[in-house]
């Protein structure tokens, strides 16, 4: 995609007093760091090696947001990557996406504000349930596909890297919407069927042909998508390769994936079609997203699909990955640390990198695959520097859920 320059992007009016703003100007900080005193910043819900998310409410909408805080350095001298990708975000409106509010910068950082989620991510919501059936099940698929086909078909967008933890509902009501994160590693083809070589994405959910790096395009969500759909139904992936080359032997089967008897006898046959469809190896041949919306499964009469409950399964399988977040805590604060170490003294807020004290989310899994083109010994380029980018910015908040809810309004005058 090429370079957009921070000035075309548009960003709101920069607000703030005019003293602030002559002081950021003797020190040397962008215009738009006027916008910072805009926002009341709260806990921070995260952190990756580059940076941390925090809490923060807008002063003058009320509204509460989530923020990333990015150190510059993690572009080393690629920045167009980042106004790139703001340009693409602002372009998503649609109530399955998640809404991205605004941005601003200092010398050193990056800061993204974006909508708070504080429904929970989409397995901790089916695992709260009570019950959880195909029927249920159709409805999550269908809220995806919508946010899928707007992206390829209105849009022109794919973005590579769809997987339950970044499918978030925005609140804890039972009819909430779910919404789809992270588009640090989305691109917006310049035509319909133009083909990606640079390969980006997260292990076991992306499709085989992101690995080979014979070329992608929006196929390659679909693929994403049927992982996801027979994960949600069953608990566990469809596929148990560890790394690359072990994944493109497993998928060489036909079909590509086991529907073991024990765990699928409650599952319709339309159901598993459906999946084969999203999960065919050649890409040309895979369904598109209008075809899936128009599936018999997703157009039935899915009441037939309320009887069994799947939850039981599903428990056996999440509750391992509720031990991983576990563990992931103790990383946090190290990580902050080192953040903390890179900042120049020309721009340093240690407020903004804030410790964490209590639990938190993780790190994403989303990658930049070049040391797995390293293991194909194939080069690769380096223009997925923002592939965390907007990592955990509101899934961050669907894991600190005691944090998000006992915010109170800061009193006047602090």
């Amino acid at each position: 995609m090429p370079y957009t320059s921070p000035t075309s992007i548009q960003p709101s009016e920069v607000e703030g007093h005019p003293i602030q703003k002559f002081i950021n100007k003797l020190a040397g900080q962008p215009q738009s760091y006027a916008k910072k005193a805009n926002y009341i910043f709260g806990k921070t819900l995260g952190a990756g090696t580059f940076g941390v998310v925090r809490r923060a409410r807008d002063i003058n909408t009320k509204e509460d947001v989530a923020i990333k805080i990015v150190l510059k350095k993690a572009f080393k001298g690629n920045e167009s990557a980042f106004y790139d990708e703001l340009s693409l975000l602002q372009k998503c409106q649609h109530k399955n996406i998640v809404g991205f509010r605004d941005w601003f910068e200092s010398k050193d950082k990056f800061y993204i504000v974006t909508q708070l989620a504080t429904g929970g991510e989409l397995f901790d919501r089916i695992v709260e349930q009570g019950k959880f059936t195909e029927k249920n099940a159709v409805k999550i698929i269908v809220q995806i596909l919508d946010a899928v086909d707007y992206l390829h078909n209105k849009l022109n967008i794919v973005h590579r890297d769809l997987k339950p933890e970044n499918l978030l509902y925005v609140t804890r009501d039972p009819d909430s919407e779910l919404v789809l994160a992270d588009f640090g590693i989305a691109k917006e083809l310049l035509t319909p069927d133009e083909v990606l070589t640079s390969s980006a994405g997260s292990l076991g959910y992306c499709a085989p042909e992101v690995l080979t790096g014979k070329g992608h395009g929006k196929p390659c969500d679909i693929w994403s998508l049927g992982v996801i759909c027979y994960t949600i139904l069953c608990g566990y992936s469809p596929f148990r390769a560890e790394n690359v080359n072990d994944f493109l032997n497993e998928v060489q089967k036909d079909p590509p994936v086991v529907f073991h008897r024990e765990q699928w006898k409650h599952i319709s046959e339309g159901a598993k079609r459906f999946i084969l469809r999203a999960l065919t190896i050649d890409q040309k041949k895979r369904a598109t997203v209008t075809e899936l919306l128009n599936d018999p499964w997703i157009l039935s009469n899915y009441d037939d699909y309320d009887k069994d409950d799947l939850l039981p399964q599903l428990k056996k399988s999440l509750a391992k990955q509720k031990f991983v977040r576990v563990v992931e805590i103790v990383k946090l604060n190290n990580r902050i640390k080192k953040l903390r170490e890179l900042e120049t003294d020309s721009d340093s807020d240690d407020t903004d990198f804030e410790f964490v004290d209590s639990s938190s989310s993780s790190d994403s899994s989303a990658f930049d695959l070049s040391s797995v083109a390293n293991s194909l010994k194939k080069d690769t380029t380096k223009s997925e520097v923002n592939a965390s980018l907007f990592q955990q910015v509101v899934r961050a908040a669907a894991t600190n859920k005691e944090k998000v809810l006992s915010y109170k309004e800061p009193e006047a005058g602090n």
